[in-house]
């Protein structure tokens, strides 16, 4: 069976082309423009993450509490890896990492959002 998305013709956010783009369209790469072109991609994978948890939560919470709860629970370790994570990348890689490691985190996390919800 066919899901949702592919019926209505929905399509995965291409997450690491608006990234690409964003760069190209500054003209030049450095820490700046890596920064401020991941922090708004990473923006958008996050406000997809927020919208695929907030629907799986609501149909565990009715169908299965028991997952809602251990939903909750991996996201909140998600969360706590994905910060720490970045810290450590960002300190040991180079500045740039504050923020291009949360994006590709975020966007991870919105593909495996996605396939819990079915998409």
């Amino acid at each position: 069976m066919l899901s949702p998305a592919l019926v209505l013709g929905a399509s995965t956010p291409d997450y690491m082309g608006q990234y690409d783009r964003c760069l190209r369209d500054a003209g030049v790469t450095n820490n700046g423009t890596v920064g401020a072109c991941a922090e708004g991609v990473s923006a958008a994978a996050k406000r997809e993450i927020n919208t695929l948890y907030a629907r799986i939560q609501a149909r565990l919470a009715n169908e299965y509490p028991d997952d809602a709860v251990k939903l909750e629970q991996t996201q909140k370790a998600w969360l706590a890896y994905r910060n720490g994570h970045c810290a450590l990348a960002g300190s040991h890689v180079g500045s740039p990492m504050y923020e291009y490691c949360p994006m590709l985190l975020n966007i991870n996390r919105a593909d495996e959002l996605r396939e819990l919800a079915g998409d």
